[in-house]
């Protein structure tokens, strides 16, 4: 019988068919993984495997039914073909080939099931420690065993009945690779063994107990070490500051480590510092970290708490070691424990206020003890020293936030007085960082007290007009600045007697790129996320002094990063040394200042409002995505506050329908107090003393008629309500609206709006008692500030408005 030769080609079913799961695996293993005989020919390969591997799941061997058994066993069969090639090349003598099976074999650990896992881990992690204990081995056999050993640990962290076991297997791990940690200089190799010790400390911290001093006097000799790089100086920092959980994990041990820490500290700057400050401060800083009666603790490390002798008169070196210090101090504040501790919030204080009260220069009081070229060598390392303690501020003050209240005083005292004195860009974006915190953690109490100096420092930072890289001139004048007066040097301008040629070419240089901004883009979004955060917290309690400048501030510089120059790749993308992204940043920050200044709590409408709409509604269309989404947020924010609701509540009685009369008296007189105020103050005076209330028969005469409604002029944005007279108005005199002619007033007549008209001029029809209660609070909101002289009472009760008083349609806006 004749077959056809598609009968022996197997079908699968698409790309998951689980058919395919053992013939990609072998098929991996042919073409990419060596065996005895082949050689290593293209290590760049691994990373296709590994992905190959993660992406198919193909060392899962997931469940079948019974009726696939005969799958499932070919499944087994390929990865017991993967396993058993990984063993072979981890044995090699070769140590290309030992270091191929060794990174296959962590991503085995990580991939393969969890039946083959929990048979198989102790034989796995055997061979891989094998090599860390084996002096001959090579050093990036070593390095790969350190990572899969880590990949190990962390898949064995995952099974809940073998923590005992895996306790035992972590401790085996500790001596060895601390005797590599001072036998070998590679710095790769360090890195691999703190990422170990690392995910050791983490997962099973109980293995450290037996071995926790040893530990902490190697990481503390490679941080006082001379060889040690930056890089390496702050992986050893974080794990030092981890290293308190491996011993018992309470507050004792938390904060014997932060002692040790703080003097450690302590003993470097009083060497640094010698000739700088007065030598009591030191001796006052060690005294403080020992607690009354108690012996102060063994330096960290158990050694003397300082560098090698031959780096003791490397500033540098000093500094960055101390760095590196405040930069463990900084982890273990903001570090999660498993018990609470008790954080000495003013030893740490202490030690900032150290820090920052050295600016380089020699005091009077102390005799010299350094020379011209020390001084220089001291100030060019003290930026560094200062950027950390004002970390070192910041992660306190996170640590602890509201509880900061005792120590409220001298934080706020420390922070406004380095305000005065800071003058790189770097340093201030911490100090607005640290200030942004503060007013977060403890709320309108610290806003009270540092909004003086952020407003000072920010106005100073966001005074120019340019954003670093752009032109101070717009392409056009836009009218929304209309009121505001731009600060590019306007004056000079309006001034200049140059000729038009030269005024060109002036305006021309002026609007070139430039890279001598007085404020890069990184120190104004920290002064505008600033002024954000103060408007939002203390902008209710903003006294004059402060948040009228804060608002023009933040409206003029949203103004000057938008428009004209809406973010997009196509604008400025040919531009030097200016990314759409920081456009898109600093137009981003200045719009949510703005925003903030807008519906920040005031005690006046906002002044900005019309141009905050014009500039959001041109956002919307014109703008870069996000800063156009952003726009479009802005608006319906905005909605509250261009449309305030105030309705009355369902089923109560308004005031207007039990007293009509006083509203439309209200109304009256509030109608011709325009025209009044300016006939001098004795017609005013005289109006006010002949101005009296109409009888208790004329109220009631008066319920069944209406009175002339004024027309409102459209309302303007941003402003106070106005309302105006007009020579013809409507009658409304029921439901069913009838329109009439009222007769013009004649405007030289003063007696009828006095009150000296007769009986029959008071019985002059009235609107009804709703249209009059509106009437009435438009003419209190358009002669507020008149109201101290009328004599009027602040406890006079707001008539409700009603849906239709506003403007709601973005064509009635915009007309």
């Amino acid at each position: 019988m004749f077959t056809s030769p598609m009968a022996s080609f197997e079908r699968f079913d698409d790309m998951c068919d689980p058919k395919l799961e053992p013939k990609k695996l072998r098929n991996l293993l042919s073409e990419y993984v060596p065996n005895e005989k082949q050689p290593v020919t293209n290590f760049l390969s691994l990373s296709e495997v590994v992905s190959t591997i993660a992406t198919h799941k193909l060392l899962s061997e997931s469940p079948m039914a019974s009726t696939e058994q005969k799958l499932q066993t070919k499944s087994k069969s390929a990865v017991d073909d993967w396993v058993d090639r990984l063993l072979t090349l981890i044995s090699s003598d070769m140590p290309d080939k030992c270091w191929v099976g060794i990174c296959l074999m962590g991503v085995t650990c990580q991939e393969c099931s969890s039946d083959r896992f929990f048979t198989s881990y102790s034989v796995w992690f055997n061979s891989l420690l094998s090599h860390i204990k084996n002096p001959e081995s090579s050093r990036i056999v070593r390095v790969a065993s350190c990572t899969s050993i880590s990949d190990l640990l962390t898949r064995l962290s995952r099974f809940s009945n073998t923590k005992k076991d895996a306790v035992s297997h972590a401790a085996k791990v500790i001596l060895p690779i601390i005797k590599l940690l001072d036998e070998d200089p590679s710095e790769a190799l360090w890195e691999s063994i703190v990422h170990l010790l690392t995910t050791v400390v983490i997962l099973f911290p109980a293995a450290f107990h037996s071995n926790y001093d040893k530990v902490e006097a190697a990481i503390a000799s490679k941080i006082f070490s001379a060889k040690t790089s930056s890089n390496m100086l702050k992986k050893f920092a974080h794990f030092l500051a981890l290293l308190p959980k491996a011993n018992k994990g309470d507050e004792g041990s938390w904060s014997l480590m932060m002692q040790k820490l703080l003097i450690s500290i302590n003993v470097h700057l009083n060497n640094f510092f010698q000739g700088l400050e007065e030598e009591t401060k030191g001796k006052k800083a060690l005294q403080r970290l020992t607690p009354p009666g108690k012996d102060s603790p063994l330096p960290l490390g158990g050694q003397n708490g300082g560098l090698d002798d031959a780096s003791w008169n490397s500033e540098q070196l000093i500094v960055t070691r101390v760095s590196a210090l405040m930069f463990c101090c900084s982890t273990m504040l903001t570090s999660s424990s498993r018990s609470k501790v008790n954080i000495p919030v003013g030893s740490l204080l202490s030690l900032v206020e150290r820090v920052l009260a050295v600016n380089g220069s020699l005091p009077r009081a102390v005799s010299p003890f350094m020379t011209g070229i020390q001084q220089e060598l001291v100030c060019a390392e003290l930026p560094t020293l200062h950027s950390s303690a004002l970390e070192l501020l910041l992660a306190t003050i996170k640590s602890i936030r509201s509880q900061l209240l005792p120590y409220a005083a001298s934080v706020v005292r420390l922070v406004s007085s380095y305000f005065r004195k800071c003058s790189l860009p770097e340093l201030k974006i911490k100090l607005y960082s640290i200030t942004t915190t503060l007013l977060k953690s403890m709320g309108v109490g610290m806003a009270m007290q540092l909004a003086q100096e952020v407003v000072n420092n920010a106005s100073v930072d966001l005074g120019t007009t340019t954003v670093e890289g752009f032109d101070a001139v717009s392409s056009k004048t836009p009218l929304l600045t209309k009121g505001v007066v731009l600060q590019a040097g306007s004056k000079k301008r309006k001034h200049s007697t140059k000729s038009g040629a030269e005024a060109e070419n002036s305006a021309f240089e002026v609007g070139l790129p430039h890279n001598h901004s007085n404020s890069p883009i990184s120190l104004k979004l920290a002064a505008l996320e600033a002024l954000e955060t103060l408007l939002n917290i203390g902008g209710a309690l903003g006294s004059d002094s402060w948040r009228e400048r804060v608002d023009t501030l933040v409206m003029t510089t949203a103004t000057n990063a938008c428009v004209g120059r809406w973010a997009s790749a196509a604008t400025y993308g040919c531009l030097p040394n200016v990314s759409c992204t920081d456009q898109v940043e600093i137009q981003l920050a200045a719009l949510r200042a703005f925003l903030a200044s807008l519906v920040s709590p005031s005690r006046v409408r906002p002044k900005f409002l019309a141009e905050g709409l014009e500039l959001f509604r041109t956002g919307k269309f014109q703008a870069e995505m996000k800063v156009a989404g952003f726009c479009a947020h802005a608006l319906m924010t905005l909605e509250v506050v261009i449309h305030p609701r105030a309705l009355p509540l369902d089923g109560l009685p308004s005031l207007g329908e039990r007293f009509p009369e006083s509203t439309s008296l209200a109304s009256q007189k509030h109608n011709n107090l325009n025209g009044i105020a300016h006939s001098g103050d004795g017609l005013y005076n005289r109006w006010l003393s002949n101005a009296d209330p109409p009888s208790i028969n004329e109220i009631q005469r008066s319920l069944d008629t209406t009175l002339p409604l004024q027309e409102t002029k459209r309302l303007k944005l941003g402003n106070d309500l106005a309302t105006s007279v007009e020579d013809h108005t409507d009658m409304v005199a029921s439901e069913n609206v009838q329109e009439a002619h009222v007769s013009e007033k004649d405007p030289e007549s003063t007696e009828e709006t006095q009150g000296h008209g007769s009986e029959k001029d008071n019985m002059v029809p009235k609107e009804g008692e709703d249209l009059a209660v509106k009437d009435s609070l438009m003419e209190e909101a358009a002669i507020g500030k008149k109201r101290d002289s009328l004599g009027e009472s602040d406890d006079d009760s707001v008539p409700s408005l009603q849906a239709d008083d506003f403007l709601s349609s973005d064509s009635d806006i915009e007309s």
